[in-house]
């Protein structure tokens, strides 16, 4: 799977559309969308664990079934330093 920085605070508010459209129209697979502040730590492939800095931050697997799917992803919160 890909992954894909989702939406972030200094305005890039066309990347999640544009995202949508590249899956939906297949010229990309499906793949995981996080917000900032979230890294996914994968071994061997698979995802092992989805961390994050921020404290509402978001990850989400993406894909097409008919029509664009967000299905949201456990995160754990590491807390503030």
């Amino acid at each position: 799977m890909r992954l894909q920085s989702w939406e972030s605070q200094d305005g890039e508010l066309e990347r999640r559309p544009a995202y949508h459209k590249l899956i939906a129209s297949k010229n990309l697979q499906s793949g995981i969308a996080v917000d900032d502040g979230v890294a996914v730590h994968y071994i061997e492939e698979e995802i092992s664990e989805i961390v994050s800095s921020r404290q509402n931050a978001k990850a989400y697997e993406v894909f097409f079934d008919e029509m664009i799917i967000e299905k949201e992803l456990r995160v754990e919160f590491l807390g503030s330093c």
